[in-house]
């Protein structure tokens, strides 16, 4: 599990991530540009922010981050800015941390976020799966619309055909139906 740390100094990721921080691997940044870089080249399973950043504050990364990637974002800030950043960030699903923090709260905040981003990873790879699920129905189906347009066939009998064929030859529907396409109207 990967962990991208964005801080100007240094801190201890142990007192965040607690006994985590053995099963990850951290990644140091010192601005939100490097972190950006960082964030569009790998996959991160969380983000932690310490304010400000040598190029920024802080905040404008952690809303990219958490449109843009699966991270679970942890950003710290100062005592006076930490109810206007909360109002501002947790919007976007960022948990905001108060400086000076304990441990204990850093490491609530930092087990929660892990939990989360696993959840987003697991849902974003169910996504995906069912996308080209629908993919293949929509190839299909129009495989169907074909038959029925060039051969005169039913719905039904175009269905049963590309069943038929795909049991016959050992493919997928979908390969059938992509042939089909290829054929007829290619």
């Amino acid at each position: 599990m990967k962990v991208l740390l964005a801080s100007l100094a240094q801190i201890d990721v142990c007192d965040i991530l607690g006994s985590a921080a053995s099963r990850c691997e951290i990644v140091r940044v010192s601005g939100a540009g490097q972190a950006r870089r960082r964030l569009a080249d790998d996959s991160y399973a969380m983000l932690i922010i310490n304010t400000p950043l040598e190029d920024e504050l802080g905040a404008e990364l952690a809303i990219q981050a958490a449109e843009r990637t699966g991270a679970g974002v942890l950003i710290l800030v100062k005592q006076g800015i930490y109810a206007m950043a909360a109002d501002k960030l947790e919007p976007y699903g960022v948990i905001v941390l108060q400086k000076p923090y304990t441990a204990a709260d850093a490491q609530r905040a930092s087990r929660l976020l892990l939990a989360t981003s696993a959840r987003l990873q697991n849902m974003k790879k169910t996504t995906l799966k069912l996308r080209g699920q629908i993919e293949e129905l929509k190839v299909i189906y129009r495989a169907k619309c074909v038959l029925m347009q060039y051969l005169g066939m039913t719905e039904e009998e175009a269905h049963k055909y590309i069943e038929r064929t795909a049991m016959e030859s050992r493919r997928s529907k979908y390969r059938v139906a992509m042939d089909v396409i290829e054929t007829y109207d290619g």
